[in-house]
């Protein structure tokens, strides 16, 4: 694979820090069509494991814009992404008290259901493995059309297949200071950079398929 190259692309980040449950995607492409294919993949709440990620761990969601292989900016999407349990109103991720609660409370009413006190219920911050049943049933949307105006355009040249952009923070100075695991480049494409796999985007694209040992090698950059 080619060293990395001032180019320039979006990078979908979903993800929650080491020391949590050390999960993560980085979804690095120059099309917003395909950055949206991936989010909607993770709104599909598979087992219940993105609304639990979201709820529990508060993991970072959101889109990253690198120009021409500089850092320039960082869109969180929890104010765009509404997570609901039912038939009840919708609550916006980054309302996370609204957000816990809608588990909270479904898990207290099932220990009354069952005849326990109240006082015995576990607390909103303690865990509870029942509430995977809750967080199974959550249905996850996003508002894409309040999204895209936030995203800049694109500089040229773009991050095509086969491609690494460069990945310069010298002019970023606001939170999140890195995105996960990325210090000097992103590979175009979808991977898991916890465990250092590639993963398959929801939409068919040509990629080059490089010699496994020049991969490896390339990714201790």
């Amino acid at each position: 694979m080619a060293p990395p190259q001032d180019r320039s692309c979006y990078v979908l980040e979903l993800s929650v820090g080491p020391g949590g449950s050390r999960w993560a995607e980085l979804h690095a492409y120059s099309n917003l069509d395909h950055i949206r294919a991936c989010l909607d993949v993770f709104l599909e709440n598979g087992g219940g494991m993105s609304a639990y990620h979201a709820i529990w761990y508060g993991a970072t969601l959101g889109i990253w814009t690198v120009q021409r292989g500089n850092v320039v900016g960082f869109l969180d999407l929890h104010s765009f992404l509404q997570v609901r349990l039912g038939d009840g109103p919708a609550v916006p991720l980054s309302d996370t008290a609204a957000a816990r609660a809608l588990v909270y409370e479904r898990r207290r009413q099932r220990y009354l259901d069952d005849g326990e006190d109240e006082e015995d219920i576990p607390g909103e911050d303690d865990h509870d493995d029942d509430d995977w049943n809750t967080y199974e049933a959550m249905t996850l949307a996003v508002d894409w059309g309040a999204v895209t105006p936030r995203l800049p355009a694109l500089e040229p040249p773009s991050l095509a297949p086969g491609e690494r952009a460069k990945l310069d923070y010298s002019k970023w100075r606001k939170s999140p200071k890195r995105m996960y695991a990325g210090e000097g480049s992103i590979r175009f494409g979808s991977y898991d950079p916890e465990n250092g796999e590639r993963l398959d985007p929801p939409f068919k694209i040509e990629m080059p398929e490089p010699g496994d040992e020049e991969e490896d090698e390339d990714d201790d950059d």
